[in-house]
C-alpha cells in the first residue's frame, strides 16, 4: 500500500495559529526588526508547534531586492501580450526598473518555475498573466514570502493577489446584442478554450444573453488552429439550421474565420455576420470592416503596473492592506460585418 506524505504546513497556517497577519509572519522569517519581541515569540512559537518550514523560493528572497520586475505571459507571439509587456517595459524603465519578461507556453508548471526563477534574482514584484486553471499552493507561497504580485488581464486561483481585469462578460452580452438586434437569431459562438478565464467568461456573457433573448446558444469550442475553424465551418454550413451569424471569442479566432469564410467564397455580412472580442490594427481597414469588442492592452498593462509600484512600495514600508481589483471597461466598435440586416425566419 502506497503511502501518504505528509501534509507539509503553510505560512497561512502559522499566521492564522498566531493570530497575526501574513505580511507579519514573513517579517518574523525574514527577521525584520519592526517587529514586537511579544509578536515574534508568538509566531516562532505557532512554527515550531506546526512544524513549518521555510521553503527555498522563501530562503532565495531574503535580502535586498534588485531593481527588476518580473513578466510573465502565456505567449509572446500573441500581439495583445507583446503589446502589454512593451507598456510595461515602459512604465518600469521610466520608474528605474529593469523588466525580465518571458512566456510560460500556456503551461502552468513552467509558470510556476519561471516565477520561482524570477524569485530567486530578488526581482522587486511580479506582474503575471496566469494559466493556471485552479488554485496553486506554489504561486501563494511565493506571494506570502513577500514578493509582491499583480495579475493581469486573469485573476491568479486561490490567490488574494491584486488583479487587474475587463469587463468579458459584458462586452460578450454586447456583441451577441448587436447581431440580435439586426435581426439574426441563429448565432453561434466560436472559439477555444473555455478553461482560459476570459473565454469562460465571454461564453457566460453570450450564453446570458442568447438565452434571455429565448434564443439557443451555439457554441464551438477548442478551436485552435485555421484547420479547426475550416472544419468545423463546412459542418455546420451543410446542417439545416446553419447559422447566420458568428461571434468570435478573440482576435486570433477572428482573422481564422475571416479566411476561412472568404475561402468559402461567402459575403460578410450578407451571407454570415460576424462581431469578434478584440480590436486588432486590421480590423478597421478590411473588407468589409470588423465590429469589434475592444479593450485597450495598453491600458490594462498601465493600470497593472501601477498597482504593483504601489505594491512594491506599501512591502517595502511593511503596510499590510487588502487586495485591490480594477475592473476595465469595453467598447464596442460598431463597423461594417453585422448589417444592416432585415428579420431572418428561425
Amino acid at each position: 500500500m502506497r503511502k501518504t506524505e505528509p501534509r507539509i504546513p503553510t505560512i497561512r497556517e502559522v499566521a492564522k495559529l498566531a493570530r497575526v497577519g501574513l505580511m507579519t509572519v514573513s517579517r518574523v522569517i525574514n527577521n525584520h526588526p519592526s517587529v514586537r519581541p511579544s509578536t515574534r515569540k508568538k509566531v516562532e512559537a505557532a512554527i515550531v508547534q506546526l512544524g513549518y518550514r521555510q521553503n527555498e523560493a522563501a530562503r532565495l528572497l531574503k535580502g535586498q531586492r534588485a531593481k527588476m520586475i518580473g513578466l510573465i505571459v502565456p505567449d509572446l507571439s500573441d500581439a495583445f501580450f507583446a503589446s502589454c509587456a512593451h507598456t510595461v517595459q515602459h512604465i518600469a524603465r521610466a520608474h528605474g526598473y529593469m523588466t525580465l519578461v518571458v512566456s510560460s507556453e500556456r503551461d502552468a508548471d513552467l509558470e510556476f518555475q519561471q516565477a520561482e526563477l524570477m524569485a530567486s534574482r530578488k526581482v522587486s514584484g511580479l506582474l503575471i498573466v496566469t494559466s493556471t486553471r485552479r488554485g496553486d499552493d506554489r504561486l501563494r507561497e511565493l506571494q506570502n514570502t513577500g514578493l509582491a504580485i499583480v495579475a493581469f488581464d486573469r485573476p491568479l486561483p486561490g490567490s488574494d493577489a491584486d488583479c487587474v481585469l475587463v469587463e468579458n462578460r459584458t462586452g460578450a452580452e454586447e456583441a451577441t446584442q448587436h447581431l440580435i438586434s439586426h435581426g439574426h437569431k441563429r448565432i453561434a459562438c466560436v472559439g477555444y478554450d473555455e478553461e482560459t478565464y476570459t473565454i469562460h467568461e465571454r461564453v457566460l456573457g453570450y450564453t446570458h444573453h442568447m438565452n434571455a433573448a429565448g434564443l439557443k446558444p451555439n457554441i464551438a469550442l477548442g478551436l485552435l488552429t485555421l484547420d479547426g475553424i475550416r472544419e468545423w465551418l463546412t459542418e455546420v454550413l451543410a446542417s439545416k439550421n446553419k447559422p447566420t451569424a458568428i461571434f468570435s471569442l478573440n482576435h486570433r479566432t477572428s482573422i481564422y474565420l475571416l479566411q476561412a469564410l472568404a475561402e468559402q467564397k461567402l459575403r460578410i455580412p450578407q451571407d454570415m455576420a460576424i462581431v469578434g472580442f478584440d480590436d486588432f490594427d486590421l480590423a478597421s481597414i478590411i473588407t468589409p470592416p470588423l465590429t469589434t469588442v475592444a479593450q485597450s492592452p495598453v491600458e490594462l498593462a498601465r493600470r497593472s503596473m501601477g498597482l504593483l509600484l504601489e505594491r512594491i512600495q506599501k512591502t517595502h514600508d511593511g503596510i499590510e492592506s487588502s487586495p485591490a481589483k480594477i475592473l476595465l471597461p469595453v467598447k464596442l466598435m460598431v463597423r461594417a460585418s453585422c448589417g444592416p440586416h432585415e428579420e431572418r425566419p428561425a
